[in-house]
């Protein structure tokens, strides 16, 4: 206990720079566990897709539409119970950085394959009554200080033209939904009607509920091979594969993340080691000291790394104390650009123990090689040194 309680002294006996290294090792510890996050908040986004549910878009790219003659045909497939259909829009509101998704549905199968999205029996009314109205997600709505009411004018840009949309519902979908809260849903034939002959009847993709989850690969499967050879063949994924076919666009962001989180353990050794290395060079007198008191080499030893050890321990205390609520704030952050697609910004067991791991054990690591030389000193010598 007495030991114990030198080295926690020895620790800090410097307060000030063993405080400063136990908050770069608290930095270090918060960086690592946000872009871990980042990390596993983009792919649980994903996960949160629902099982049943699978997308059947244009096999060349998502941006090439479909017929809508494909639409009854698909929706024939054996074990398919529910099909509905989406475009993107796209569109701008005021300005190019007010961005939010924009979809433009066939309401009433939409919200059979996508039972979440659920308004009050008013504003559904209202809805399916005015052809240019619209839905808006809770956190849009906030965000723009809109409600039901209010008109969104929108500059085309895949649809050309000015578009003017009424609010008519704001939808709350439940907690864990993949439905994003800061979308907007419009009626399809409002865009139809207003494109030029060449790009009528056409849809983004077909989304359908098939009856086992157990039989998504054969409902797929069938639905491709209905379309083998005919100008626009289909690729039918399950949600979440389509889903997680955008995280193949940011592929290179993610694996640079991923580098970054591990430079920045490497920051968090350097920051102790250099630490351990100054705050033993200038205490060899009184390691020299303490040997000619009776203490063993050993001991010498072990009080440094002990006291690595112990700021490291600190800096972790303070790392994983803050980490909750700065992840949290920017998890907000996150979610108001991007959406429902992230998932929750939690610290997660696994990253908290890496690096709780590598903090302790750096601690000890970047202690050795002065705990190592303070040991063998000559004791003659290290009374001798001046610093």
């Amino acid at each position: 206990m007495v030991f114990l309680l030198l080295v926690v002294k020895s620790a800090f006996r410097n307060r000030l720079r063993s405080l400063l290294t136990a908050f770069g090792v608290a930095i270090a510890i918060i960086a690592f566990l946000f872009l871990r996050t980042v990390i596993s908040a983009w792919h649980a986004g994903a996960e949160r897709a629902a099982a049943d549910r699978l997308v059947v878009r244009n096999k060349i790219s998502i941006i090439f539409p479909l017929p809508t003659a494909y639409f009854q045909k698909v929706k024939n497939v054996p074990g398919v119970t529910e099909a509905t259909w989406a475009n993107w829009f796209g569109g701008v509101y005021k300005d190019p950085r007010n961005f939010f998704a924009k979809f433009a549905v066939d309401a009433d199968s939409y919200q059979r394959v996508y039972p979440e999205l659920q308004l009050p029996p008013e504003e559904q009314k209202a809805w399916m009554g005015d052809r240019t109205g619209c839905i808006i997600g809770e956190e849009l709505a906030a965000k723009y200080s809109w409600k039901v009411g209010d008109e969104i004018p929108l500059a085309g840009d895949i649809y050309p033209g000015d578009w003017k949309f009424t609010i008519r519902g704001i939808y709350h979908p439940p907690q864990g939904s993949s439905i994003d809260k800061r979308t907007m849903f419009f009626h399809w034939k409002y865009l139809d009607e207003r494109m030029p002959e060449g790009r009528k009847n056409q849809l983004g993709v077909v989304i359908v509920r098939v009856a086992d989850v157990q039989q998504s690969t054969s409902v797929a499967s069938t639905i491709d091979k209905l379309f083998d050879n005919s100008p626009a063949e289909t690729r039918t994924e399950t949600e979440r594969a389509f889903q997680m076919s955008f995280l193949s666009m940011v592929s290179a962001m993610l694996v640079a993340i991923e580098a970054i989180s591990g430079v920045v353990l490497a920051i968090l050794l350097l920051i102790l080691g250099n630490t351990m290395a100054m705050a033993t060079r200038e205490r060899t007198t009184e390691y020299a000291v303490l040997r000619a008191i009776g203490f063993r080499p050993s001991h010498i030893v072990r009080l440094v790394l002990g006291e690595g050890l112990v700021i490291a321990g600190t800096g972790v205390a303070l790392g994983l104390g803050m980490a909750p609520a700065i992840l949290r704030i920017a998890g907000q952050a996150f979610q108001r650009v991007v959406g429902a697609f992230l998932g929750s910004f939690v610290v997660q067991p696994g990253p908290a123990i890496a690096a709780v791991a590598v903090a302790l054990l750096g601690g000890m690591l970047a202690a050795a090689v002065p705990a190592w030389r303070a040991g063998r000193m000559r004791l003659v010598d290290a009374l001798r040194r001046v610093e």
